[in-house]
């Protein structure tokens, strides 16, 4: 495999600049990293862990997402990767006995050897960038430096993605709640004017069925609203 040249950060930022959604990104990114690599790399994937949060990944096309799956278990090369913070490498699947339950269907996707880089991010994310290929022994230090160039380059624009997609998620977390007390509040009014009692004894009432239907009180106080608006809708419709 010839010396890859250094990738400039801004092939990847330009990617982030036509996506939304991190997962999205993130599939591109893979993508991008695959054509950097060049002809002898089978796939790419991209996975990024974080406290409380889903796994985030994103592979260069559905057979390497396929592949990835033994790779990424627990125990496995990409989990030694992401927890150690070193490179690891496996030189031939085929002969391969580190990891209980790998290569698996890797091997039968074509996966002879892989190279599972560690990605710098932030805080308490972990990522790695994991590349296969199908050919045994490729990940030779020269080969391996260039994948590990191509996961620090990618790492700088994946830190942005991961801030912005935080942020995203305290909005819709924010919205989701600023929702649920908006209903919440409506129904507690519906209360206290079906039964003339006070705003504390409709919060409670609220409270005493949410707890004997085990059912969440947003979701009551939205069935409260929803029988008061079906009838409104009933009563001018006749």
């Amino acid at each position: 495999m010839t010396e890859v040249n250094p990738v400039p950060a801004a092939a990847f930022q330009e990617l982030l600049l036509g996506t939304e959604e991190l997962q999205a990104y993130m599939s591109e990114a893979a993508v991008l990293s695959l054509a950097i690599l060049g002809s002898q790399v089978l796939g790419c994937s991209l996975l990024i862990d974080r406290p409380r949060r889903t796994r985030a990944e994103g592979h260069s096309d559905d057979r390497t997402a396929r592949m990835s799956v033994p790779a990424c278990a627990e125990p496995g090369p990409v989990a030694e990767a992401a927890v150690t913070g070193m490179p690891v490498v496996v030189t031939d699947a085929w002969t391969e006995r580190r990891w209980r339950g790998f290569p698996g269907s890797s091997a039968e996707e074509g996966v002879r050897s892989l190279a599972a880089v560690p990605l710098a991010l932030e805080g308490s994310a972990r990522g790695v960038l994991c590349a296969f290929s199908p050919r045994p022994h490729l990940f030779q230090p020269r080969t391996l430096r260039a994948v590990e160039r191509t996961a620090a380059e990618a790492s700088r624009s994946l830190r942005l993605a991961l801030r912005i997609d935080g942020h995203l998620n305290r909005a819709r977390n924010l919205q989701a709640a600023l929702e649920s007390r908006t209903v919440v509040d409506i129904a507690v009014g519906i209360i206290m004017a079906q039964n003339s009692c006070s705003q504390e004894t409709a919060v409670e009432i609220l409270r005493s069925v949410s707890n004997t239907r085990n059912i969440k009180i947003r979701n009551v106080a939205a069935s409260v609203v929803a029988a008061v608006t079906d009838r409104v809708r009933t009563h001018f419709e006749e």
